[in-house]
């Protein structure tokens, strides 16, 4: 374990950008959707929104989903043949950029609707799931350093994705990496 700290502050490196991908319609809601977003980007993390894949994001019912909604529900998850939908209580509980926010919390799995969190959900460090990048992570990293993923099966410990565990990934860890 010395040995994997030891090489942690030795390689340092930097995080990459992330992007989300959901496809709001309508200004008002795209805009909710990029301050939402702009309030967990950082300048070291920058969080932008993608519109070409992902969830629709709606204000109100549309089509075979147009029903009234329950005034007391923020938001609901509707899906509609191959498309997946979160429409929004136009006339919600709560202001709707406090909706996308609560929202987008659950539907990109962070604990928080932070920079932090964000950093961490995104970051792809927390290999365990457990909502922090602690040393148990780095546990799972450096057990399969060296490795190579098989055909269909991912890797634990390949942040970037590129089919092996190797120095590239310990760098990527040790920029989401707070002791």
């Amino acid at each position: 374990m010395r040995r994997a700290l030891a090489l942690l502050a030795f390689l340092g490196g930097a995080a990459t950008a992330v992007n989300v991908n959901l496809r709001p319609q309508g200004d008002v809601l795209t805009r909710a959707v990029q301050a939402a977003l702009g309030s967990i980007s950082t300048k070291d993390f920058p969080i932008t929104l993608d519109t070409k894949t992902g969830p629709t994001l709606t204000l109100g019912g549309v089509g075979v989903s147009s029903a009234p909604f329950n005034p007391d529900v923020i938001a609901r998850v509707v899906q509609v043949g191959s498309e997946r939908r979160i429409e929004f209580n136009p006339q919600g509980p709560v202001p709707l950029q406090e909706a996308v926010k609560l929202e987008l919390t659950k539907e990109l799995k962070l604990g928080a609707w932070t920079p932090e969190a964000a950093a961490v959900g995104f970051g792809g460090a927390d290999l365990n799931r457990d909502g922090k990048i602690d040393l148990s992570d780095l546990a799972l990293l450096m057990a399969n350093y060296g490795q190579f993923a098989k055909p269909s099966t991912p890797l634990v410990g390949d942040l970037n994705g590129d089919g092996k565990v190797n120095d590239i990934d310990v760098r990527l860890f040790s920029a989401q990496y707070k002791p």
